[in-house]
């Protein structure tokens, strides 16, 4: 897997780090303290916003995969948004 993402010029790290502030921003909105705050809401735009930046990484650093893959993650993206937009406001 390392070769791969060196021969497409990656950064496997970058990934790495980039869940981990995903996954502890995910927790913090599941803490009793940001229930019933406007900090929901904060939480959701942060997480959807630093979704977006393992496609601009990919697209500004990965060499032939990127188109593909980037049209990939946006669809995902894209989805990923319209469901929790949709959990958020109507459930």
């Amino acid at each position: 897997m390392l070769g791969y993402s060196q021969a497409h010029n990656l950064n496997p790290k970058f990934f790495l780090g980039l869940s981990i502030v995903g996954t502890v921003i995910h927790l913090l909105y599941y803490l009793p303290w940001f229930k019933g705050s406007g900090a929901e809401l904060g939480f959701l735009v942060t997480l959807r916003t630093l979704a977006m930046v393992g496609p601009l990484y990919i697209l500004l650093k990965g060499r032939r995969i990127a188109p593909a893959f980037n049209l990939s993650l946006i669809g995902s993206w894209t989805l990923g948004t319209a469901w929790h937009v949709c959990y958020f406001v109507y459930l």
